[in-house]
C-alpha cells in the first residue's frame, strides 16, 4: 500500500508517495511520486478526485531488464566476482565485511547490469546515469532509488570487479545464450577497432591508452583498442579483449588466436566444423602460418598489391557469379599461397572500384593545386633554384598517395638559375587501372569443397561485426563513448559493459523480428520501444491512504504487436 511521506530538504518540508518494497529481502520505502509542499498538494486534491502521478518511458527499459533477468547477468558477475575470492569494502569504519554487495543495497552484478541497460538505451556519464534513469521506469523495474545512483556509486561498483575476472563473466553469460537461443556458431568473425580518448597526455597512470594509427583520424588523442568474436550468421558477440592504443591489428589477431581457441573450447564447440573470417588487416604470412598449425578453417581476404601477379591473372578471366541475386564478377583458381594449397577467389566490387576511383581523384586534384602554386614560384623567380631537391620534393609528394605516380607526371627543365615545371594527369593509366585493379578482392581459404558464392557469402559476413563496431560509435545507442575512465581497470569494466549491453540489445533484436521482420538495426527498435510509456496514477483514499495503479499509455496497433509479441508484461 503507498503512503504520503514528508521529506525536510534544505529546511522545508516536501511531500512524496511511497510504497513499500522489499530489496535483498528488505522492506525499503521507494517514491512513486513526489508532491511538493503542502500548498502543491492541496492544490492537486482540490483540482481533479484522481491525480496522474507520472508517465516514464517503459518499454525499451523493460524490454532490456527482462532479458537481463532470464540470462541471470547479475548472478553471473556477482558468482564470478565471488569465486574470484574478491571481498567487498568496508561500507563504514568499524562495521564487519558484508558478502558482495556495495553501497544502496545493490550487489557489483545489479549496479553494473542497472549500467548495461543504460549504456543500451541513452549512453551518458555515470553521473547523468540518475537524471536519464529517473526518466525512465527501471528504477520501479528493479526496486531501486535511482536518484542515489551516483558517479561515485557506479565508480565503487566498477572498482570491486578484477580484470581477470571479465573473462569468466563473459563466458558465464555466452554459456547461458548459447544455452537459450538458436545460434549457429558455424562460422565466426573476428576483427578489431579502436577508440580514441580524451585521456590527459600528462597522466601516465593508465598504460592501455597511447597513440597509434588512428581509424577515426583523431591521431592527437590516446586510444584503446577493442578485439571482437562474433557470431557469423546473427552478430552476436562470443568474445572480446581490450588492448593498448598502440597494439597493430595483426599484433592483436596474433595475440588473441590462443585465447579464441581456448574459449571455443570451454563453450565445447569443436574446431573441426568452425570457420573463423578475418579481414586483410590482420594477415601477415606469420599470422596465417598461425592459422594453419592450429588446424582452423578460415576465410580471409590479402591485399590486392601482394597478390598481383593472381589478380592479373585473375582479370583475363572473370566471370559473373551470383550472391544472393547479386551478380558479381569473379574468378577461383587453387594454388599454392604462402606454402599451403589454398582455394583462391578474386572478385570485383563496384562499390570498392568507385571508391577507389574517387580516392585517387581527390589526391590527383590536391597534388595538381600543390604543383601549380610551385611552377608559378619557379616561374616568377630570379634566385638559383636546386633542381635536385626540388626533383626530391615532388617525388616525395606523388610517392606519398596510392597510385598517384602512375597518373601524375611530371617533367623538370632548364637550369638551376632558369628551372620550369609541367605535369600531366594520364587518362589512359587512370582508365587502366579503374580496369584492372580497382576493386579487386583477394579471398584465401582451406575450404576447398565450398562454391564460390559461398566464400564470398562468408567474407561479406564480416559486415555483422562492423555492424556492432558502428553501433559502439553511435551516439544514441549502446555506444562506447562518452566514457571518462582514465585506469586500466575501469576501462576494461567500462568495455564489458558495453560489450554486454551490445549482446543484449541484439538478442532483443533477433527475437522482435520473429514478430515483425521489418526491423532492421538496434537503433530502429529500441527506438520504437521508447515510444511505450507507462503511466502512474494515485487516488485519494481513506484516513490518508493512497490507492496507486500503474497502466501503459494508448499505443498503435504496430506497436502493440511488438510489445505483446515480445510476451513483455505491462
Amino acid at each position: 500500500m503507498a503512503s504520503l511521506q514528508p521529506v525536510r530538504v534544505k529546511g522545508h518540508t516536501y511531500w512524496r508517495i511511497v510504497e513499500s518494497r522489499r530489496v535483498n529481502g528488505k522492506p525499503r520505502p521507494i517514491p512513486v511520486l513526489y508532491l511538493g509542499k503542502a500548498n502543491d498538494l492541496l492544490e492537486r486534491l482540490r483540482a481533479a478526485d484522481a491525480i496522474t502521478v507520472r508517465s516514464l518511458t517503459h518499454g525499451d527499459v523493460a524490454a532490456l531488464y527482462s532479458l537481463a533477468r532470464e540470462l541471470d547477468l547479475a548472478g553471473s558477475i556477482d558468482r564470478c566476482l565471488a569465486s574470484s575470492g574478491r571481498r567487498s569494502r568496508v561500507p563504514h569504519p568499524g562495521s564487519p565485511l558484508l558478502p558482495p554487495l556495495a553501497t544502496d543495497g545493490l550487489s557489483v552484478g545489479q549496479s553494473l547490469t542497472l549500467a548495461v541497460i543504460g549504456r543500451a538505451c541513452r549512453p551518458t556519464s555515470k553521473r547523468g546515469f540518475a537524471s536519464w534513469a529517473a526518466s525512465t521506469t527501471l528504477g520501479d523495474l528493479a526496486g531501486v532509488d535511482v536518484s542515489r545512483l551516483s558517479s561515485q556509486h557506479f565508480w565503487d561498483q566498477m572498482d570491486q570487479l578484477p580484470v581477470e575476472t571479465i573473462p569468466s563473466v563473459e563466458r558465464d553469460v555466452i554459456s547461458r545464450v548459447l544455452d537459450r537461443f538458436e545460434i549457429s556458431l558455424d562460422t565466426l568473425l573476428f576483427d578489431a577497432t579502436n577508440f580514441f580518448t580524451f585521456i590527459a597526455s600528462t597522466n601516465t597512470k593508465p598504460t592501455l591508452p597511447s597513440r597509434g594509427h588512428q581509424k577515426q583520424k583523431r591521431d592527437d588523442l590516446r586510444q584503446v583498442g577493442v578485439a571482437l568474436l562474433c557470431s557469423g550468421r546473427t552478430g552476436i558477440p562470443l568474445w572480446h579483449c581490450t588492448y593498448g592504443g598502440k597494439v597493430s591489428d595483426a599484433r592483436c589477431f596474433a595475440d588473441a588466436l590462443p585465447v579464441l581457441q581456448a574459449r571455443l573450447r570451454e563453450l565445447d564447440r569443436g574446431l573441426d566444423c568452425l570457420t573463423v573470417v578475418y579481414d586483410k588487416g590482420n594477415v601477415s604470412r606469420a599470422n596465417q602460418a598461425l592459422v594453419d598449425d592450429a588446424k582452423l578453417h578460415y576465410v580471409t581476404a590479402l591485399t590486392a598489391a601482394s597478390q598481383r601477379d593472381l589478380v592479373d591473372e585473375a582479370n583475363a578471366d572473370l566471370a559473373p557469379v551470383s550472391v544472393d541475386g547479386v551478380e558479381i564478377s569473379a574468378y577461383r583458381t587453387r594454388r599454392i599461397i604462402w606454402g599451403q594449397d589454398r582455394t583462391a577467389v578474386i572478385l570485383v566490387s563496384k562499390r570498392l572500384q568507385d571508391g577507389q576511383a574517387r580516392g585517387v581523384l581527390q589526391h590527383v586534384a590536391s597534388a595538381s593545386t600543390w604543383l601549380a602554386d610551385l611552377t608559378a614560384v619557379l616561374a616568377g623567380g630570379t634566385q638559383r633554384r636546386d633542381r635536385a631537391r626540388i626533383q626530391r620534393d615532388i617525388e616525395a609528394r606523388l610517392k606519398g598517395r596510392q597510385f598517384l605516380t602512375r597518373v601524375l607526371s611530371f617533367q623538370l627543365t632548364g637550369t638551376d638559375q632558369d628551372l620550369s615545371l609541367s605535369y600531366e594527369f594520364d587518362t589512359a593509366a587512370f582508365d587502366t587501372l579503374y580496369e584492372k585493379t580497382f576493386g579487386r578482392i583477394v579471398l584465401i581459404t582451406d575450404r576447398h569443397e565450398w562454391s564460390t558464392p559461398d566464400i564470398i557469402r562468408t567474407y561479406h559476413a564480416q559486415s555483422h561485426i562492423e555492424r556492432v563496431f558502428r553501433s559502439w560509435k553511435d551516439p544514441l545507442h549502446v555506444s562506447l563513448r562518452p566514457q571518462f575512465h582514465w585506469t586500466d581497470q575501469k576501462l576494461h569494466v567500462h568495455v564489458l559493459v558495453c560489450v554486454l549491453a551490445y549482446l543484449l540489445a541484439r538478442l532483443l533484436l533477433l527475437r522482435a523480428q520473429l514478430v515483425d521482420p521489418s526491423i532492421n538495426s538496434v537503433r530502429e527498435l529500441l527506438g520504437r520501444l521508447a515510444l511505450i510509456r507507462r503511466a502512474t496514477v494515485a487516488r485519494p483514499g481513506q484516513r490518508g491512504s493512497w490507492q496507486v495503479t500503474s497502466q501503459l499509455e494508448e499505443m498503435d496497433d504496430a506497436l502493440a504487436k511488438l510489445w505483446y509479441g515480445l510476451g513483455l508484461a505491462s
